[in-house]
């Protein structure tokens, strides 16, 4: 029976019960923690005013840079438009909530720090 099944599904019969094996036994406490140390009302601000702002720049310099740097003609503009912004949306994403955005407000922290 499993002969008939594809590699990527024999495959995800292995892995799913050791993600929810690993969720459930060895991350579910540190995430806890975390979640609990990190998440604060000013933090979940900030974590929701970086999405928004990647879900509207995102399109928007996706339409920028499709318009003067993509080969549009063969497959027509909105569909390389569209390819373009999601495959840049998970990079954009990541980049500014876990590495860039962090980055700049430390230093503008740092930088612009208040004397009280």
């Amino acid at each position: 029976m499993l002969s008939y099944w594809t590699p990527s599904a024999r495959e995800m019969m292995i892995m799913w019960p050791v993600a929810i094996i690993l969720e459930m036994f060895v991350f579910e406490k540190p995430v806890v923690y975390l979640t609990q140390r990190l998440i604060t009302p000013e933090t979940l601000i900030i974590l929701i005013r970086c999405s928004i702002t990647i879900c509207l720049m995102c399109p928007t310099m996706s339409l920028i840079a499709t318009a003067l740097f993509k080969n549009f003609q063969a497959a027509g503009f909105i569909g390389t438009w569209l390819q373009t912004a999601v495959i840049n949306f998970p990079m954009a994403i990541g980049w500014q909530i876990f590495l860039c955005g962090p980055a700049v407000r430390f230093l503008f922290r740092t930088i612009f720090r208040k004397d009280n």
